[in-house]
């Protein structure tokens, strides 16, 4: 919920303008719902939405935005579980497996989230408690799905903070990911489903956090309000 009109349609030139010398970079872009309507996906950002009311198309839902009236938009892409739809907005894993089922039956791109906080953390459970989370989407989606689901790992105690897991751990957690995804599709399976990082990644960790065996690239927060440190993340890409 960041910047103005104005602001975000300034923002916007600017990113899809630096991001022609990279062409061969996969860069979708989250604007606020409200702005949503602005801007027209082009052959180098893809539109995303924040968020969506899941599995009903239409209805007495007050407030919501539907999949079919993000589809209108040409919105490609969804972001779900967020851990502030989490925790601010007490979205539960029932939820999100639902909007996610329904957003990718639609041909959506779904970035599913997950994370610990910093207590399950300091428990050493931090990787069954990630299982859980993702175990029911990846209940219900097919191998011929797969290349519309990519995960996201955002530890919530490293969101906006500036505090950064080691690099043995971030590795830890999206190897455990890829593992788990093998458990469910085999290798093939596993290998086609991008597992990204977020949690105050900037231009100055990024190579560092890309160059990770199964870190596949990045879910950028407060980094990417500026279009030179984004630009400078997707370089590191």
């Amino acid at each position: 919920m960041n910047l103005s009109k104005d602001e975000a349609e300034q923002l916007f030139i600017e990113i899809s303008d630096g991001l022609k010398q990279y062409n061969q970079s996969d860069v979708v872009i989250f604007p606020p719902q409200a702005f949503l309507g602005l801007f027209e996906q082009t052959q180098t950002i893809k539109l995303g939405a924040q968020n969506a009311f899941g599995p009903n198309l239409f209805g007495a839902f007050t407030g919501e935005t539907s999949l079919s009236q993000l589809s209108d938009l040409g919105i490609t892409s969804l972001l779900v579980g967020h851990s502030e739809r989490r925790i601010n907005f007490f979205e539960n894993d029932h939820l999100l497996c639902q909007k996610t089922i329904a957003a990718i039956n639609l041909g959506f791109q779904v970035v599913f989230c997950c994370g610990e906080p910093l207590e399950v953390r300091e428990k050493g459970e931090a990787i069954s408690y990630i299982r859980d989370q993702i175990n029911p989407v990846l209940n219900q989606i097919s191998s011929d799905s797969l290349h519309n689901l990519v995960i996201a790992y955002e530890p919530i105690w490293a969101i906006g903070t500036g505090i950064v897991p080691g690099l043995a751990e971030v590795q830890e957690i999206h190897e455990s990911i890829r593992a788990q995804l093998r458990l469910f599709y085999g290798d093939s399976g596993s290998q086609s489903v991008r597992i990204i990082y977020g949690g105050s990644c900037n231009a100055e960790n990024a190579r560092m956090l890309f160059s990770l065996r199964d870190v596949d690239g990045g879910l950028i927060g407060g980094a990417s309000l500026q279009s030179s440190t984004f630009l400078s993340i997707v370089s590191a890409l």
